[in-house]
Parts: C-alpha cells; structure tokens; sequence
C-alpha cells in the first residue's frame, strides 16, 4: 500500500472519540445502506451497538438511545435545462435537536433505514413534528 492502512476513528455525539474494542468490530459487522464517492464506501451502517455514518471523511456513531426521532426530508435540485431531481436526507434528532444530515440518494434506501430503526428501537419516534420553530423556505 503506497499510504498504509487507516486506523478507524469514530467520533460519538458527546465527541469522545473510539478507535478500538466492541465499537469497532460492531462498526465492522454492521448491515450497510446507501454508497458515496469514489470508493463507494457505505453512507450509514446499522449495527447492533449503534447506528454509524461517514460525513465529510470522518466516522461517526450514534447509539441508538440517543436518537429520538428520525425523518426523511427530500430536498429538489432544479438545474436549467435538466428536469429536477430530488435527493433524501435522513435527519436524527436528539432533544429538540437536529443533529445529523445524511443524503442519500435513493428514497427506497432511505425508507429502508427507517424502517430499520424502528425495528431496532421501537421507541425511535419516525416521521416530522414541527416544532413552530422552522423557517419559511419559500417566500
């Protein structure tokens, strides 16, 4: 190997930051959704420990404890002689707190993912509440 082989990182919600034990090889182990860049290296791993997700070429976990809602919010690119196309993003809430954003191409990956969470952790609230809070995004 011309750059030798990357030890994974993976940083939790409250920043610790894991680089070996049970974490690791669940990481490993995990079933895999969605695939980005070159390398096709999987979007979102559901594991038996956590949920895991790469974002901006670092690794993250989430355990599923601290996940308190989760949603699909569908964004639409309008290009000028394109027809539209639309993306997924699959946010997590913890509190009243959107804390991750994970675009995913397909709809069908992103529903499976949710429906994933609710059969790992029933008490993963799935779907949008608005909180009264949000900003109009068309004037």
């Amino acid at each position: 190997m011309i750059f030798g082989s990357r030890t994974l990182k993976l940083r939790g919600p409250d920043k610790s930051l894991v680089t070996d034990g049970p974490m690791i090889n669940d990481h490993a182990e995990a079933e895999q959704y969605g695939h980005q860049g070159l390398r096709k290296l999987p979007r979102v791993r559901l594991g038996k420990l956590a949920l895991y997700y790469r974002d901006l070429g670092k690794d993250y976990y989430v355990p599923y404890n601290y996940i308190d809602r989760s949603f699909v919010r569908i964004s639409e690119c309008q290009p000028d002689d394109s027809p539209a196309y639309y993306y997924y993003r699959i946010i997590l809430v913890h509190g009243e707190k959107e804390f991750a954003n994970l675009i995913i191409n397909e709809e069908d990956v992103a529903d499976r993912i949710l429906e994933r969470l609710r059969e790992i952790r029933p008490e993963i609230d799935i779907g949008f509440k608005p909180t009264g809070k949000e900003k109009p995004r068309f004037m």
